[in-house]
């Protein structure tokens, strides 16, 4: 199982590390023992002899870079520090300094002491560190800064990142001008999520986890890690088939979906649900939709609800289907909804009187942005699957402010209304309230109308069969990608359809042995 931490866990598990009795400075020794070694390896391997140039912050990342010069000094590698500030800021990094220069064997200098000196250093190093800011960096680079990792960025000396290339954003993955391109980063034990997403990652080169004596049971008990789905991840969610099995076996799904100009959503968010294993699916929607959707789709069964002057699902209907919805294990809204004040009517009595697993997509969620709230109060387990502008309304964000960092804005949401979050992007993140988790399947073929309907018709599938409604967007999130991205070898990004997708469905259950 492969997880990732954002850096506000990080400091969590360090802290929870120190708890059980090993101190902060023992975690700190750790960490440079382990990036010594590392670069050590990485010179032996690529077979490069001079000194090592470690740029220091004044922080505990600065601290590490101190404690890596020490050790690779005992090595026998020749290394320089070069500090970016006149003094360390911490404790920590304090104590390693003083014992560092207290041993006499590795020069430091200061970058106050002149710019051209530190160049003339860098220009005749083999391997330059970066150790100056850590994965709690946030904003710009000062400009100083930022011109020594220019200049570094042009030396033929090899790179390598301390924990994270100072300039980059541990959580959201953006980056500064001025961040160093590394060949490699060794990070301190566990990935941190900003370092695989772009344009962090392109920075970072060969990511390699070292373990820096966090013991097991911290990371175990500790909640929120976000999980990178895989086959196993599914396979545990999604169980075989029993040879006595019946269609009542793998739920009973309620899709409340399409509206007169919409009648296509409605259509592929049902075609999703039948193709991902859901033993009885109904839809309901209003008369023209059921009778598009009926002509080519005979496995499910349908509902033909009142339809407003617009061509929506009048408010009518509402009672009618909070009963039907509270026969079902499931129940899917939004898909190709419309926005009015009869659908916003629909859509809260859903919400507020029925007490089953209920996903929420689409217009689902735009008939929610003014009343969210309510969703806090549901009887049933709710599962939101928006894109970031829909996440942006219901959060009173812009759409930019969600995009810079759609990871927070998910995890702040499922803290305020506890509601499992599936937000739409690369790659895909799914908050609940006890995992998290990333999926990097899919491909920009996925980019056109229609795609969220047919993940939402897999989530729900997944949810009336009985997996946790965290669990499921997780799985949905994975599978989705993994039919889109057949879809792709197939037809191309630029030339498949939703509906493509749903066909290679089967396919992804099958190489599955689900």
């Amino acid at each position: 199982m492969t997880r990732y931490c954002t850096p506000s866990q990080m400091k969590e598990l360090e802290k929870r590390a120190v708890e059980t009795g090993i101190s902060y400075y023992t975690l700190m020794e750790n960490a440079g023992e382990c990036a010594a070694a590392f670069i050590l390896n990485k010179m032996e391997h690529n077979g490069i002899h001079g000194t090592t140039a470690i740029l220091c912050g004044k922080g505990n990342n600065g601290g590490d870079g101190f404690v890596i010069a020490r050790h690779l000094a005992d090595m026998g590698v020749p290394a320089v520090c070069i500090m970016m500030s006149d003094d360390a800021g911490t404790d920590l990094a304090a104590r390693e300094l003083s014992d560092l220069m207290g041993r006499g064997t590795v020069p430091v200098m200061m970058l106050s002491d002149g710019k051209e000196n530190v160049f003339d250093v860098l220009c005749d190093c083999a391997v330059i560190v970066d150790a100056v800011f850590g994965t709690g960096f946030r904003g710009e680079l000062p400009v100083d800064i930022a011109e020594v990792f220019s200049f570094a960025d042009k030396c033929a000396a090899m790179k390598i990142a301390v924990d994270i290339p100072s300039g980059g954003n541990g959580q959201t993955g953006s980056v500064s001008d001025g961040t160093m391109h590394c060949a490699y980063t060794v990070t301190f034990g566990m990935e941190k999520i900003g370092t695989v997403l772009a344009p962090l990652r392109e920075y970072c080169g060969s990511i390699t986890v070292a373990d820096i004596g966090i013991p097991q049971p911290c990371v175990e008990s500790m909640p929120g890690l976000i999980i990178r789905t895989d086959d196993d991840f599914v396979k545990q969610c999604i169980k075989k088939r029993p040879a006595d099995s019946h269609k009542g076996n793998f739920g009973r799904l309620i899709n409340i979906s399409g509206s007169r100009n919409m009648p296509g959503a409605a259509a592929l968010s049902t075609k999703a649900m039948l193709r991902s294993g859901a033993g009885l699916v109904k839809l309901a929607s209003v008369e023209s939709v059921v009778n598009a959707v009926s002509a080519s789709v005979y496995e499910c069964t349908y509902m033909c609800l009142k339809a407003a002057e617009n061509g929506a699902i009048s408010a009518e209907n509402a009672d009618m289907l909070s009963e039907e919805m509270n026969k079902c294990t499931a129940a899917a809204i939004g898909c190709g909804l419309s926005v009015c004040d009869d659908t916003k009517k629909v859509v809260l009595s859903a919400v507020k009187n029925t007490d089953i697993p209920l996903i929420i997509d689409a217009d689902g969620l735009n008939c929610l942005a003014d009343s969210i709230d309510i969703i806090r109060n549901a009887k049933g387990r709710v599962g939101v699957t928006p894109h970031p502008a829909e996440l942006a309304r219901m959060m009173d964000m812009s759409t930019a402010e969600v995009t810079a960092d759609r990871l927070g804005t998910a995890i702040r949401f499922n803290a305020l209304y506890e509601a499992s979050v599936l937000i739409k992007g690369t790659p895909t993140f799914v908050i609940g309230s006890e995992n998290s988790y990333v999926s990097f399947t899919g491909n920009p073929g996925l980019s056109r109308g229609g795609s969220g309907d047919v993940l939402t018709g897999i989530a729900a599938a997944f949810t009336a069969m009985g997996i946790p409604v965290t669990e499921a967007l997780a799985c949905a999130a994975y599978v989705h990608g993994r039919a889109a991205d057949m879809a792709a070898d197939k037809l191309s990004q630029t030339g498949m359809l939703p509906s493509d997708v749903i066909a290679e469905l089967p396919f992804v259950f099958k190489e599955l042995d689900r």
